[in-house]
């Protein structure tokens, strides 16, 4: 609908801060085959202007962990997510799938950009424009990302009891950074699914 074609018009532009993260992160890859060690981000006048609107993630089996946020976004949305699960704000199908975004972004060695909405406990909605793109974790058993979290709009939403709900993308597109791209991320799901049903025959 009209809606959704405007959402993935500004997507596909994408934000200056997206476009800011996304030279960064070209300008600290070793080579063209390797993604940037996360160690390898450094407070620099290049990426100072977006580290309030920043964020470090992690993927681990079937869930998120927001390993660091910046300040503006916790200013933006009044609760300070690090440490907490992606699951914590939206359901457990979302969740995998999002797994599966980032699984599928560290295999295809690309990026992503989404736009989706939030809702705060105090009748607020945003929507948010997501600039994602991998990282290596240096030892960690996860999968790493780097978000540019960019709000563009605030909008009165019915009040919730939750502090933040996470609503699903309304445009979601990968990001080529020289490998190409997915078609989807469908395929890790069902692989996930696939370890989940061996690992229960296994333990039965």
């Amino acid at each position: 609908n009209e809606g959704c074609e405007r959402n993935a018009m500004a997507a596909s532009a994408g934000t200056d801060a997206g476009k800011k993260l996304q030279q960064y992160w070209q300008s600290i890859r070793e080579n063209n085959e390797q993604l940037p060690l996360r160690s390898a981000f450094k407070i620099t006048s290049a990426i100072a202007p977006i580290l309030p609107f920043m964020v470090i993630l992690e993927a681990k089996e079937k869930d998120i962990v927001f390993r660091l946020v910046g300040t503006g976004i916790v200013t933006h949305q009044g609760v300070d997510v690090t440490g907490k699960h992606y699951s914590d704000f939206t359901t457990s199908e979302r969740a995998l799938r999002a797994v599966a975004r980032i699984r599928a972004c560290h295999e295809n060695l690309c990026g992503f950009v989404s736009v989706h909405a939030e809702e705060y406990g105090r009748g607020l909605a945003s929507e948010v424009e997501v600039t994602g793109l991998p990282l290596q974790s240096g030892g960690g058993d996860g999968q790493t990302m780097i978000l540019a979290v960019i709000p563009t709009n605030r909008t009165l939403a019915k009040r919730r009891n939750e502090p933040l709900f996470l609503r699903p993308a309304t445009y979601f597109e990968f990001i080529d950074l020289g490998a190409g791209v997915p078609d989807d991320a469908t395929y890790i799901i069902k692989r996930i699914e696939q370890d989940d049903t061996r690992d229960t025959k296994g333990t039965s």
